[in-house]
Formats: C-alpha cells, sequence, structure tokens
C-alpha cells in the first residue's frame, strides 16, 4: 500500500508516455532483424567489453540475455527510459502534468537514440546506465547523505557506459543553479553544491577503483580503444577551444537539435517561451540583485559546454559520435521544465496563461519531428540490410563457383563495397548522416563483416586469411591487377589463398 501511495498520478503518466512515445519511434526497429554492421558480430556476445573501460556492462546486458533479441531488448530499454523520465520529472519537481507527459516523450524520441538501438545489441544495458545516472543526482536533492547512494550508482552508470557521465553533470549544473537562483540560504546551497560534487569525485572513484580491480583479476589492459587510457599532446587551452567548437557546432548545426522548417521554428518558440519564463522568474525573485545568483549564472554559462561536452575533456582524440550526444535531449527538457515551474512568474496574466501552453504545443511538433526522424533512420537501416543481402547473395554465389575453391581455403578481401561500381542510393543523408550507425548503403565494411553475414544469414562458413598477412597480400602485383568485384577478373587464387578484390585500395 504505501509503495503504491509513494508513486503518483504524474509517475503513471510520465511512465506511460515514455513507452507510447518510444514505441511510436522505434517499434519498426524492435519487430525486426536489421542489424548495423557491428550487430553482425553482436547476435551472440557477452558484452565483456573491460578493456574499453565498461566493467559492468555485461551484467547490465545480461538481464536480457547474450543474444540479439530487439523486441525483449526494446521492451526493457523503455522501461528503462520511462523510469529515468519518472526520476527526472521528480528532479524538476513539475507543477502540471502534461509537462511530465511531453517531456518523458522527449526522452523517448530523440534522434540519437535511433544509434542506441541501431546497436539493438546493447541498447538496453546503455538505457539503464542513464537511469543510474538520473538516479544518481536525483538522490543528491532528496537527502543530505543521498550523495553517497548517488555515487555508487554514477560509478556504476560509468561502468557500462561512461558517456552519460555528462548527463549526470549537466543535471547537477541544473540543480545548483536551481538553488543559487531561487534559494537565499547561501549555507545550504553551498552545502548542495558540495554534496553534488562529492557525488561526481565518489562516482568516479567507484568507476576507476572497480575498472582496476577487475582488469588485475581478468589479466588485460585498457585496448587505447577512442583514446582510453593514452595520454594526448593537446594543451588544456585547444582541449577547451574544442569542447566549445564542438558545443557551438554541434547545437546550432548538427541536424539533430535544430532541422529545418517547422521543427527550427518550434524550437525556437520553445527556446523563446523558456527564455521569458526563466527572465520573469529571475526578476521577480530579485535573483538579478543578488551577487551569488548572478555569479551562479556566468559560472553556468561558461561551464555547461563543458559538461556537454566532457568526453572531449577526459578523452580528446575520441570520435565523438551521436551515442554520446544523448545529452542535448535535456535542451527542450530543460527548456520545459523552466516553463512549467516558472512561467507563471510573468508579469503579464495573459502571457503567464499563454506561456505554458506555448511550451507544449512547440514542444509537441518537436517531438513529433524527432519520431519522423527515427523512422527514416530506421528505414534507411532497413534498406542498408536489403542491399547488403543482395550483394553478398552474389558476391558468395562467384565464391562458390570459383574453380579451385574449397571452403577450408582462406580468403582475403577488402570489405568496402566500392561506390565506383556500386554508387550511392542513400535517399536519407541529410537526415541520417549524424546518426551513427544508421547512415550509408551497406552494412559490410570489412572482411569479418561478410564472414559474420554470410554465416548468421546464409548458414556459410568461410575462412579469413590471417591478419599478418594482409598488408602483404594487399600490395601484391596478383591482387592490384584484380578488379572490383563484379568484375570478371574480381578475384583470384594465390598460393592456395582466394584473392577477392571488392574495392580498389586506393
Amino acid at each position: 500500500m504505501k509503495t503504491k501511495q509513494n508513486i503518483s498520478r504524474q509517475d503513471r503518466a510520465v511512465f506511460l508516455a515514455a513507452l507510447i512515445a518510444g514505441l511510436c519511434a522505434h517499434l519498426r526497429i524492435f519487430v525486426s532483424d536489421i542489424p548495423n554492421h557491428d550487430g553482425l558480430s553482436g547476435i551472440h556476445f557477452d558484452q565483456n567489453m573491460i578493456t574499453s573501460g565498461r566493467w559492468f556492462l555485461t551484467v547490465a546486458c545480461h538481464i536480457s540475455t547474450d543474444y540479439t533479441l530487439p523486441w525483449v531488448i526494446g521492451l526493457l530499454s523503455l522501461i528503462y527510459l520511462g523510469l529515468t523520465a519518472v526520476a527526472l520529472c521528480r528532479f524538476f519537481g513539475l507543477k502540471h502534468i502534461y509537462s511530465g507527459v511531453v517531456i518523458a516523450a522527449l526522452l523517448a524520441v530523440y534522434p540519437s537514440l535511433s544509434s542506441d538501438f541501431a546497436y539493438i545489441f546493447t541498447a538496453d544495458g546503455y538505457m539503464l546506465a542513464l537511469l543510474l545516472a538520473v538516479l544518481a543526482v536525483y538522490l543528491v536533492e532528496r537527502s543530505p547523505g543521498g550523495f553517497l547512494w548517488g555515487g555508487i550508482l554514477l560509478g556504476f552508470s560509468m561502468g557500462i557506459y561512461q558517456a552519460y557521465l555528462a548527463f549526470a553533470m549537466v543535471l547537477a549544473v541544473y540543480g545548483v543553479c536551481r538553488a543559487w537562483f531561487f534559494k537565499r540560504n547561501v549555507k545550504e546551497n553551498w552545502l548542495l553544491t558540495l554534496r553534488y560534487v562529492g557525488m561526481g569525485a565518489l562516482g568516479a572513484a567507484v568507476y576507476y577503483g572497480m575498472l582496476q580491480l577487475l582488469l588485475k583479476m581478468q589479466n588485460a589492459e585498457l585496448s587505447g580503444y577512442q583514446g582510453i587510457g593514452s595520454e594526448t599532446n593537446q594543451s588544456i587551452a585547444s582541449i577547451l577551444i574544442n569542447v566549445y567548437q564542438d558545443f557551438v557546432t554541434h547545437t546550432l548545426r548538427g541536424n539533430i537539435m535544430v532541422q529545418k522548417g517547422i521543427l527550427l521554428a518550434a524550437a525556437v518558440a520553445l527556446f523563446a517561451a523558456a527564455l521569458l519564463a526563466l527572465g520573469a522568474a529571475f526578476i521577480r525573485a530579485g535573483s538579478h540583485r543578488n551577487v551569488w545568483s548572478v555569479l551562479c549564472l556566468f559560472a553556468a554559462a561558461a561551464f555547461l559546454p563543458v559538461c556537454f561536452n566532457v568526453m572531449l575533456v577526459i578523452s580528446p582524440e575520441v570520435t565523438y559520435h551521436s551515442l554520446m550526444r544523448y545529452q542535448w535531449v535535456l535542451m527542450p527538457v530543460f527548456a520545459l521544465a523552466l516553463i512549467d515551474r516558472y512561467g507563471e512568474a510573468f508579469p503579464w496574466k495573459r502571457m503567464a496563461c499563454v506561456l505554458p501552453w506555448a511550451g507544449v504545443v512547440s514542444a509537441l511538433v518537436v517531438v513529433f519531428s524527432y519520431i519522423l526522424t527515427c523512422n527514416v533512420a530506421y528505414f534507411n537501416l532497413e534498406k542498408k540490410f536489403s542491399k547488403t543481402y543482395s550483394y553478398c547473395l552474389r558476391l558468395l554465389d562467384r565464391i562458390e563457383q570459383m574453380e579451385g575453391y574449397t571452403y577450408d581455403m582462406p580468403i582475403a578481401m577488402i570489405g568496402v563495397v566500392s561506390d565506383e561500381t556500386f554508387p550511392s542510393t542513400d535517399l536519407t543523408v541529410g537526415v541520417t548522416d549524424s546518426l551513427l550507425g544508421t547512415s550509408g548503403d551497406y552494412l559490410v565494411y570489412t572482411a569479418q563483416n561478410y564472414k559474420d553475414f554470410w554465416e548468421y544469414y546464409f548458414g556459410v562458413t568461410v575462412q579469413l586469411v590471417d591478419s599478418d598477412r594482409i598488408t602483404e597480400i594487399y600490395e601484391s602485383e596478383e591482387y592490384r591487377a584484380l578488379d572490383p568485384f563484379p568484375a570478371e577478373n574480381c578475384m583470384t587464387i594465390v598460393d592456395g589463398v582466394l584473392y577477392v578484390k571488392t574495392e580498389n585500395k586506393e
């Protein structure tokens, strides 16, 4: 009974909204078998990624087994997203249920999630990491000792996927600013700020300590993937310049946050309404005359880009792709939360009544546009699979018809499909080019991709040449003399190895 009383009407509405919106955006990939290139090797995978620093990922993903079960993984992911939305709306302390419903929808349909679900075999683990990161921040606000549990949860979140540290940091800045803007107890505000810092420090300690312990237990080392564990020659100044430039570029021209047409108009309206609400509340509370509030405002403006791009600070050499940029969803979420909490503070009563609904309508337009973007991404991923299936069928037939070839003969090949003989037919570049794993024409980029595709979708097992011989073969006269598939002379047998050329090396 007590548990039921603790679950409010808003909690139920927010959770349900996340599920429904998530199904509208992602159902297509949940009920299909449309892997991306990494998904070919992830059909059965224990997710032991400790060499990439993800020491808790194998446990997080094992809840849905080690198999790629899109419907099970998808539903579990949406449950995690729904719980994340509930915790986030509680953190904001929303006044209206409809604001929570739209915020939940924004969280469930933000386009970078289509990249997560393109890597469906690991998506549920990542969504659990997101939930733990949000809970970490929420617990800091709930009680003075909450930062201890929050730090532990943040450490485990990073143990699944380090990128959601940025999400927690951006939320923490919001929580600190809210206190300094609208509360006048300086001592309590400093204590809250220190609790957030303590939560982050404890989270980093838990993450690093567990990582070192498990690396030693498994006798493993960090792989250096995406610059993890490696040093950089860049100066602090150059790193910060890159951080701020990337923040502005992705926000304004990343083709995810803001797109052309009606989404741009809706986004402008949403952020304008949020600025009006915040400005009115800021002045009404007298925060513009409080030195601590003003200092906090400038500090937040300077620090937020660093929080959004904290992975570029930790690992400047990282390829900062869309899976790492989910925290940008907090921009429209913050806007709606500000309108809900402070829109009524606007001095003109008519405007105070209009602002909340203007924000909700604008946000709903953004939600609809994001749903379309996700479905376009899956549309292209499905076409990639169909084109890859056709291509691999033709190539496998040629290999099997090659005189002298047997299944135990090793194959040496470049994986990329030639864009000269197979020009691009991707119609979605303007929509999907920023969404990792969903853009392009084919799923195969390496010889291993072909091997996996043939094995899982054709039931044919081929042997690949040893990797230490690849460079020598690619530079050989026999290989250079070949023309790319489907040319008649695209393959030959040399010293018991089948050479297959799919693209000119140059």
